[in-house]
Parts: C-alpha cells; structure tokens; sequence
C-alpha cells in the first residue's frame, strides 16, 4: 500500500513539473520520475522512522535530488535549444 502511494505521488510530481516545463528526452523524463521517486523512498523512510531526519543527511539527499530535478530540465531545455 505504502508503495503505491508513493508511486502516485510520484507520479504527481512529475507530472506538475512537466506541466512547468514540457520534457521531450524520454531518458531525462525517467531521470526526473527516478529522482521523484527516490523522494518519496527517503520520505517513507523518516516516516517509518518516526520522523527521524538520519542526522540531517536525509534532508540534505532530498535536497540534493531536488537540485538535480531542476539540472535535468535545463539539461532537457539546453539539448532542445542544440538539437532542433
């Protein structure tokens, strides 16, 4: 059950990212939906833990995950400005 909860809210995620931003490189659209869905693991995980943040490392990976969520759509944007 828990998955598939997370799974959707994954699934939420990227969809409203791609509606900032229309990703058009299938593998870089995975990447993001991958970086969502590490997300939502790291979430559960402080959630199974009793809200236990890991000594502030698993809000740092969340950040750093966010931070790649948005170097992929540039990634996406540059290749389309390059390749089209």
């Amino acid at each position: 059950m828990k998955m598939s909860v997370v799974a959707a809210l994954a699934a939420v995620c990227v969809t409203s990212v791609a509606l900032a931003y229309d990703i058009h490189h299938p593998n870089i659209r995975d990447a993001l939906g991958a970086a969502d869905v590490a997300i939502g693991h790291i979430k559960e995980a402080q959630a199974d833990n009793r809200h236990v943040e890991f000594g502030g490392h698993a809000e740092k990976a969340i950040a750093a995950l966010e931070h790649a969520k948005q170097e992929l759509i540039e990634a996406d944007r540059w290749n389309d400005a390059h390749h089209h």
